[in-house]
């Protein structure tokens, strides 16, 4: 089973190179009766958190899009939708002009 410190010294540059952060260490059960186990990664604040499995070929880089994409996706989320307009008092939008 992997401890918390040793995620953190196998992954966590890789994770925090794609500007994210690591949250923990799920086990759950496997078919076979064997655990998997999963790395919680998340947003730098914690805003978006996500369990991705251990046991994958190539699970550096899977943890490297799987961080980017979070990252950006919760950026997106956080974003206004629209830009605010700042009128000052009394001036007339362009609509009533």
């Amino acid at each position: 089973m992997t401890s918390l410190a040793e995620a953190e010294r196998k992954f966590g540059p890789v994770v925090r190179g794609a500007g994210g952060a690591i949250y923990g260490i799920e086990t759950t059960p496997s078919v076979g009766g064997r655990q998997e186990e999963k790395l919680r990664i998340g947003t730098l604040d914690g805003f978006v958190k996500v369990a991705v499995s251990l046991n994958q070929p190539n699970i550096d880089a899977v943890l490297r899009e799987r961080t980017a994409l979070l990252v950006k996706h919760a950026g997106e989320q956080k974003a206004p939708t629209q830009p605010l307009l700042h009128l000052r008092c009394g001036e007339a939008s362009p609509r009533q002009r």
